[in-house]
């Protein structure tokens, strides 16, 4: 299986950020790893891809302001569906 490699610009950051109510520090429902809502905002190329995203700075809780890195627990909001959108996205190697 191929390995992508996707550098999340910092714009992206904030809407996954946007996505979510809460971390599993304040939420303790939380069962969505943040990279999941990464994939939410990339345009999916192929299934059999492994994808491993380099965030520009961590992701901040909207409900406790800790810190969200990429395999954080996170409690997406249940209306927002992200939009793909290539230009979220810095560089894919």
């Amino acid at each position: 299986m191929a390995t992508l490699v996707v550098s999340v610009s910092q714009n992206a950051v904030v809407q996954a950020e946007s996505a979510i109510l809460g971390c599993d520090r304040c939420m303790p429902g939380a069962k969505a790893p943040f990279w999941r809502i990464l994939d939410n905002l990339r345009v999916q190329q192929e299934n059999q891809v492994d994808v491993i995203y380099i965030l520009p700075i961590l992701a901040t809780c909207p409900n406790c302001r800790a810190p969200i890195d990429e395999i954080t627990l996170v409690q997406p909001k249940r209306s927002s569906k992200a939009t793909p959108n290539s230009a979220l996205l810095r560089d894919e190697i």
